[in-house]
């Protein structure tokens, strides 16, 4: 490997760096017991910003859709909207660069939470639908923007 292949890989996963993930989810997916987001993370990563994006059904059947961290520290909820409010073609935010209050009416924004945290080395996001579990075929799609506070931090969705 070259020098300069060497030094824009070091560059890319330097401590501040971003990178994004992203994962589908059908509505009828959404099980009322956490389920994977991401892998395992390689280090500490700051999670920025978390886009959710529905098709034109939306999802169904569950209560809250919930995106958690199972961290040693701090808040479980990273991201929680009600499942009526991610119908046909809706697109929800949470912005660490626009953070207002932990609870939002904003149209754009989670109207139950949204609250940016550090994802812990070795722990994952989750994903999961509370009251009864999803039905349909409409899709998610989940976009999670990841600083990174360690060197070389990784993680991936699966």
């Amino acid at each position: 490997m070259s020098f300069s292949s060497r030094l824009k890989n070091k560059v890319v996963k330097a401590q501040g760096s971003s990178f994004w993930v992203k994962k589908t989810i059908t509505s009828s997916g959404l099980l009322t017991t956490a389920q994977s987001l991401t892998s395992a993370a390689t280090g500490q990563l700051f999670v920025k910003e978390i886009i959710v994006k529905t098709d034109a059904t939306g999802l169904a059947g569950a209560t809250n859709f919930e995106i958690l961290s199972d961290n040693a520290k701090g808040v479980v909820n990273v991201f929680v909207e009600t499942v009526a409010n991610l119908g046909a073609n809706i697109t929800k935010v949470m912005s660490a660069g626009a953070i207002q209050a932990e609870t939002t009416t904003s149209d754009a924004h989670p109207t139950v939470t949204a609250l940016p945290t550090v994802l812990e080395a070795g722990k994952k996001l989750q994903y999961i639908g509370t009251g009864v579990a999803g039905t349909g075929a409409g899709t998610i799609d989940v976009f999670v923007c990841f600083e990174r506070i360690d060197e070389g931090a990784l993680c991936s969705a699966v």
